[in-house]
């Protein structure tokens, strides 16, 4: 069997060990293709061997390049893509990504090819998923940031952080990684806080504490268009005239795409590519693999595949209110 991987939209680090799991559970021949879609346009590829790839499991380096598009594409290049898959003698094609390189894979799927995917963006806003590839890592990288901005707000009190992360229409990164971090707030695109409210509980924190830390999503706004950030520019200018202090700000940006990749990372990409496995030993076919809140992987339609914001409902978001968070 040859599987070909192509990877779609923001590059994240838990990918390498997706692939080398896939090629270690199916023992296919592995076709890498770089630049996501348009790479497959391109015919852009490498053989990769399991050898290699097991060196590059864990490692924050990519295997692999992403890419992406900003057009629909049209019915020609669809079946070129698939003419080149055909001359390569590819089986399955596997694509991880976010909601439009998913639904790419549905349209593709009608054109012969018998395609799998899985979520891979770090704001894990994929439908149906508690979970994509990625999250995890990034939720680690907050962490870091905001312990570093505790300690220096230890050494010199008083202080106030913002601190702008990606997730221009989801706020799940910002939410997640809020209470993870024991950050003071978090400000999300689906949980809008008054100027006036949100000064006076800063206020209210600061009296208690020797620094606040604000986490807030790039989309928060509603400016946010792809490569924009600043959202926490426009937040400062409201905010402190308000509260009488400086707000110190900080960008993370795309940082949070990499580094070393955490354990449950590991764990979730693994069990990821477990039940991919499964699906194309079974002999399903052009199936999406999303991961439930009990860790278990379940195969679905790709046509299923969209975009989903916090849910409003779910634990994350009524334990940030609780704590006071939101």
């Amino acid at each position: 069997m040859r599987i070909g991987i192509v990877i779609s939209g923001g590059d994240v680090t838990g990918i390498n060990n997706f692939v080398y799991q896939i090629s270690r559970l199916t023992k296919a021949e592995m076709v890498l293709f770089n630049g996501g879609i348009p790479g497959l346009l391109e015919n852009n590829h490498q053989e990769i061997s399991q050898r290699d790839l097991v060196d590059y499991a864990i490692a924050a380096i990519p295997v692999m390049q992403s890419g992406r598009t900003n057009r629909k594409l049209i019915r020609p290049e669809y079946e070129t893509i698939a003419k080149h898959l055909k001359s390569l003698r590819i089986d399955v094609l596997i694509m991880a990504g976010g909601d439009g390189s998913l639904q790419f894979l549905h349209t593709l799927s009608e054109f012969g090819v018998n395609c799998f995917g899985v979520g891979m963006t770090i704001d894990n806003d994929v439908f149906g998923s508690d979970y994509s590839i990625g999250f995890s890592t990034a939720c680690e990288q907050v962490l870091k940031e905001v312990a570093k901005l505790r300690n220096t707000g230890r050494a010199l009190t008083g202080r106030v952080f913002m601190v702008e992360l990606l997730g221009g229409y989801c706020g799940e990164l910002t939410l997640q990684s809020a209470i993870k971090s024991n950050a003071d707030f978090a400000l999300i695109p689906e949980c809008q806080i008054a100027p006036q409210e949100l000064a006076e509980r800063i206020t209210q924190r600061l009296a208690a504490q020797n620094s606040v830390i604000i986490l807030c999503s790039e989309g928060y706004t509603r400016e946010y268009s792809p490569g924009f950030q600043g959202a926490i520019d426009t937040l400062i200018k409201q905010i402190e005239p308000l509260i009488g202090v400086r707000i110190r700000k900080t960008i993370i940006g795309y940082g949070l795409r990499n580094g070393d990749p955490t354990c449950e990372e590991i764990y979730q990409g693994t069990i990821m590519a477990s039940e991919v496995a499964r699906c194309i030993q079974s002999g399903m076919r052009n199936k999406a693999v999303i991961i439930n809140g009990s860790n278990r992987p379940i195969p679905i339609d790709l046509i299923s595949m969209k975009k989903r914001l916090v849910d409003t409902e779910g634990h994350h978001y009524k334990l940030a209110k609780q704590l006071q968070i939101l």
